[in-house]
């Protein structure tokens, strides 16, 4: 099942807080492309055949564009970067060329889902899960924390089983815990591949959507001293930090030449239309609209929209994670999940749907533990706007909640048995 957002005037529709699509700032991005020429107008050629890995005039604007905003210690190369449709296809791209059917990936659960399509549909490769748990330990821990010892158990176990594990999937900020690796976290990783010799995917399509002004994100493109550069692969999209998710647009950058001759010779499959590459071109250009009015805007919003979910999830007791970027927030329903099964965490989320509010469940991340949703605050305006709309939180707790929404369009859990998470 599909669920879409309505506006709440409509008094119809399920609200979907599923689908971590980053909606806040369409009015911006909306404007911005409407000040654009049609690239057919500048020149013709954009309608003939083109070079699959990305036009050039996009490749140099999107160095220097990733140079800048990443903190980059050298100027990126135009030679070692690819630009092809969506992020998701850049890791289905990557798993292809770096993998053999049947090998597999190492990635933290929970992790964003499809990637288990990502990897093994075309790829025909599979996930190792390095199971993350609630529970912390030691002085410093927190909940869900990643540490290289649960890589090496993790890639131990796979070893043991027969599994020839390829490589590690990292995808930073995290989707969908919100975590931001510290650079000694990042480099630890990065060291144990190295050590096992395994190829790193490191997805950081929200590197731009960090909105707490005192965290700081370590991209892999600013480290000066990677520890396996061959085996280091960097992808990021427009798709959730430019609020462009049906353009299509994805980018890997690699260290390793044969990596990317490889790319280039699928990239027929997964490439970018020429119009629409000359269009993103233009748009980063702008550098002053970049500077001061998208990022600074789209983060200020989605920091706003942050803080009204957080507070709304602790008035009515609900934990979560506090967490410095995404769209989203990893929200603690376990008190309401009885038993604390995967089954009852079910009934959890059909209840919300009956009542017309769609979040997704952990079980749709494949976390281990039940009771635990993924609730995405960066939603169309016409919502956040709403100052007594808070649809995310009714009926969670029957004497608080239902005062929060002021409309829902019934619908009937029965009628959907075989409901289609839209995770995103």
């Amino acid at each position: 099942m599909f669920v879409s957002v309505n506006k709440p005037s409509e008094n119809t529709g399920i609200i979907n807080a599923g689908t971590a699509e980053n909606t806040i700032s369409h009015d911006l991005v909306a404007e911005k492309l409407s000040t654009i020429e049609p690239p057919s107008k500048r020149d013709i050629d954009v309608l003939k055949y083109h070079d699959y890995t990305g036009l050039s005039p996009l490749k140099n604007t999107l160095c220097s564009f990733l140079t800048k905003y990443s903190k980059a210690h050298d100027q990126l190369d135009p030679d070692k970067l690819v630009v092809l449709n969506g992020c998701g296809p850049c890791i289905t791209a990557l798993t292809i060329v770096l993998s053999d059917p049947g090998d597999a990936w190492l990635m933290t659960t929970p992790y964003y889902s499809s990637m288990k399509n990502d990897v093994g549909r075309l790829p025909l490769a599979e996930i190792v899960s390095v199971d993350l748990c609630s529970q912390t330990s030691g002085e410093n821990g927190k909940p869900f924390q990643l540490t290289v010892d649960k890589l090496e158990d993790a890639l131990e176990q796979a070893t043991q089983k027969g599994i020839n594990v390829r490589g590690l999937i990292l995808i930073n900020p995290h989707n969908p815990l919100g975590d931001i690796y510290s650079k000694e976290l990042l480099m630890d990783c990065l060291h144990f591949a190295k050590r096992h010799e395994l190829h790193v995917i490191a997805d950081e399509i929200y590197m731009f959507s960090v909105f707490d002004e005192e965290a700081e994100f370590t991209s892999v493109l600013s480290l000066e001293d990677l520890p396996d550069p061959d085996r280091t692969h960097f992808t990021w999209s427009f798709s959730k930090d430019f609020c462009m998710s049906g353009v299509r647009c994805g980018v890997i950058y690699s260290w390793n030449k044969d990596v990317v001759s490889a790319l280039s010779g699928i990239a027929f499959w997964f490439s970018v239309p020429t119009v629409m590459q000359v269009t993103l071109k233009s748009m980063l250009c702008d550098e002053e609209w970049v500077a001061q009015t998208y990022l600074p805007t789209n983060r200020k919003r989605l920091r706003n929209a942050h803080e009204v979910m957080s507070k709304g999830l602790a008035k009515i007791g609900i934990p979560h994670l506090a967490r410095s970027a995404g769209l989203y927030i990893w929200a603690d329903f376990r008190k309401l999940v009885s038993p604390l099964t995967f089954e009852a965490e079910l009934e959890v989320f059909y209840e919300l749907i009956d009542t017309g509010v769609y979040i997704a469940p952990g079980q749709a991340y494949y976390c281990k533990e039940p009771g635990w949703f993924r609730i995405v605050f960066a939603l169309p305006r016409d919502i956040q706007d709403q100052e007594d709309v808070r649809p995310f939180l009714r009926r969670i707790d029957k004497d608080v909640i239902t005062k929060y929404i002021p409309f829902a369009d019934r619908i009937s859990p029965k009628k959907y048995p075989n409901i289609l998470f839209v995770t995103a």
